[in-house]
C-alpha cells in the first residue's frame, strides 16, 4: 500500500474492507490523492509551458540580440563612414526585422461568417512580404548576419559563464562548451541550494529543539543547585551558631570573672589594713551603744509596765506616759539603725575574708 495513510490495526479489525479499498485506490491516486490520469496529464501540460516557454526565450533573446546588433552597427556607421555594401546589407536587415515585426502585430481574428478571417487595415502577412524587396535575399542575409549573431551571442554567453567560472584559464572553445552547460549547472545548484535551505531550517529547527531541552535542563540543575546551598547553608549556619553560642559563653564567662576580681580589687583597695582597724572600733563603740540602748529600753519597758499596772489616772502620769511611749519609738527605731549597720559591716567583714 502506497498511500499515506494513518491507519491502525483497531481499525482494519474494526472494518474490514478497509484495508481493500485502499489497495483499490492506491492504483487509481497517487500519494498526494490525485488521480493518476490527472497526474499525468498536468505532467505533459507542465512539460508542453516548459517547451513553450523555452522556445519563447529563445526567440526573444535573438529578436533582442538582433536589435542591440543593428543599434551597435548604426553607431558605428555614424562614427565612421562604412563601405556601400555593408550599408546596404545593413539596410536591407533592418526593413526585414520590420516587416516580421509589423506580421506579429496583424493579429487575425475571425470574422464569424464562415472560415473568413479579418486583420488590421485588411493586410495578410503575404501582403507585407511582397511589399518587402529585401525578402527574397533573406538566405544572403541569414549567411551574411548569423554567424555575427552567433559570435555576439558566444561571447555574451562566455562573459556570462566567466562569471560563475572565476579562476577559469581554458580556451576558447572550451570556454563555450563551459558555457553552453552553464544551464544544467546553474540548474543543479540551484536544487543543491534548495536542498541545503531544507537542511539548515531542519537544522535550525533541531539546534532550536535542542536549545530548549538544554536550557530546561540547566533550569532544572539550577534549582537542585540552589536547594543544595540552601540545605548546606543552613548546615553551616547551625555549626556556626554553636560555635558563636560557645564563644559568647567563653566571653561571658571571661565578663564575670573579671568583673569579680575588679570587686575584689575594689574590696583590697577600699578595706586596707588601717581600715580595718577604724572599723573594728568603729563596730565596737556601735555595740557599747547597742547594749547601752538596749538596757535603757529594757529599764522603760519596765518603767511602762509598772505604770500600767499601777492605774494612775493622773494627767501629770498620762503625760510622762506619752513621753515614755515616744522615747521608747525612739529608742526602737535607734536600735534597729545599730543592728543594721552592725549587720551591714559583718557582711563585708565575711565578704573580705
Amino acid at each position: 500500500m502506497s498511500l499515506p495513510t494513518h491507519v491502525t490495526g483497531m481499525d482494519t479489525e474494526n472494518y474490514a474492507g478497509l484495508s481493500d479499498l485502499l489497495q483499490s485506490l492506491s492504483g487509481h491516486l497517487n500519494k498526494d490523492g490525485v488521480l493518476k490520469s490527472t497526474e499525468k496529464d498536468v505532467t505533459q501540460a507542465e512539460e508542453n509551458l516548459e517547451k513553450a516557454k523555452y522556445s519563447y526565450l529563445q526567440q526573444h533573446v535573438l529578436h533582442h540580440e538582433l536589435h542591440e546588433m543593428m543599434i551597435d552597427k548604426e553607431i558605428s556607421q555614424q562614427e565612421r563612414a562604412a563601405d556601400s555594401q555593408t550599408g546596404k546589407f545593413n539596410d536591407a536587415l533592418r526593413e526585414c526585422v520590420s516587416t516580421a515585426e509589423a506580421c506579429s502585430y496583424l493579429h487575425p481574428r475571425s470574422t464569424g461568417e464562415g472560415d473568413q478571417t479579418a486583420t488590421l487595415l485588411g493586410l495578410t502577412e503575404e501582403d507585407l512580404l511582397n511589399a518587402n524587396p529585401n525578402m527574397k535575399k533573406i538566405a544572403v542575409l541569414q549567411q551574411h548576419f548569423i554567424p555575427q549573431l552567433e559570435g555576439r551571442l558566444q561571447q555574451k554567453c562566455e562573459e556570462v559563464a566567466s562569471c560563475h567560472y572565476t579562476s577559469s584559464t581554458d580556451s576558447d572553445q572550451l570556454s563555450f562548451a563551459k558555457a553552453t552547460r552553464l544551464p544544467d549547472i546553474l540548474k543543479e545548484e540551484c536544487t543543491k541550494l534548495a536542498e541545503e535551505k531544507g537542511n539548515s531550517r531542519l537544522d535550525k529547527a533541531h539546534i532550536t529543539k535542542q536549545t530548549w531541552s538544554l536550557y530546561h535542563a540547566l533550569t532544572e540543575a539550577l534549582d537542585i543547585l540552589e536547594e543544595l546551598i540552601t540545605k548546606h547553608r543552613m548546615n553551616i549556619q547551625a555549626e556556626k551558631d554553636s560555635v558563636t553560642t560557645d564563644l559568647l559563653g567563653a566571653r561571658c564567662h571571661a565578663t564575670q570573672l573579671k568583673m569579680r576580681v575588679f570587686r575584689a580589687q575594689l574590696h583590697c583597695d577600699i578595706y586596707r589594713p588601717e581600715a580595718v582597724a577604724a572599723l573594728k572600733q568603729i563596730r565596737s563603740h556601735l555595740t557599747r551603744k547597742i547594749e547601752d540602748k538596749e538596757s535603757e529600753l529594757s529599764y522603760l519597758g519596765q518603767s511602762l509596765q509598772s505604770y500600767q499596772a499601777i492605774g494612775m489616772g493622773f494627767e501629770e502620769l498620762a503625760l510622762e506616759y506619752e513621753q515614755l511611749q515616744k522615747a521608747l519609738t525612739n529608742k526602737k527605731w535607734a536600735l534597729t539603725k545599730l543592728k543594721q549597720s552592725m549587720a551591714d559591716e559583718t557582711a563585708n567583714d565575711w565578704e573580705e575574708g
